[in-house]
């Protein structure tokens, strides 16, 4: 065996010993007995999505909030209001008057509100609660047309 492809091998080896350590990482949470299940929330303090779920096939019609909610004022310089496709009158006119005052409210969603509801960081938006809740990850990639590129790559 030659010096280099012992270096190589040595390299190979370093490099699969790190991947291994950094999959048990991130994957393994040492505090969560084994068993137990562990759920992911959104961000503390968002109020949930008040209308039915899933808010993928609700957020055009959401035209509640709870009784007693307060709708913040709208930020200074927030654009104007406005209503997707198809969205019912009722729903657009809460919307309006929701929409764009920095906090996401019971009856807007990411799609609706963006400027409220958005995802920050490297969490994705939930279909079935209207709030960021997962991580991205690479599983994500083929909605985004990456499976085919990422075929090609590794």
């Amino acid at each position: 065996m030659t010096l280099v492809s012992a270096r190589s091998a040595l390299a190979v080896g370093i490099v699969i010993v790190l991947g291994v350590g950094a999959f048990m990482w991130f994957n393994i949470n040492p505090s969560t007995p084994t068993g137990a299940t562990t759920t992911v929330v959104g961000s503390p303090g968002v109020p949930g999505y008040d209308c039915p779920k899933p808010s993928a096939n609700s957020e055009l019609l959401c035209d509640i909030l709870p009784t007693g909610y307060t709708i913040a004022a709208r930020l200074p310089n927030a654009p104007n209001a406005y209503c997707l496709t198809n969205m019912s009158q009722a729903a657009c006119t809460l919307l309006k008057q929701t929409q764009s005052n920095g906090v996401c409210d019971p009856n807007e969603t990411w799609k609706t509100s963006p400027l409220d509801c958005g995802c920050t960081g490297a969490l994705v938006p939930d279909p079935y609660t209207g709030r960021c809740a997962a991580p991205a990850s690479i599983c994500l990639a083929n909605g985004l047309g990456l499976n085919y590129a990422l075929s090609k790559i590794f």
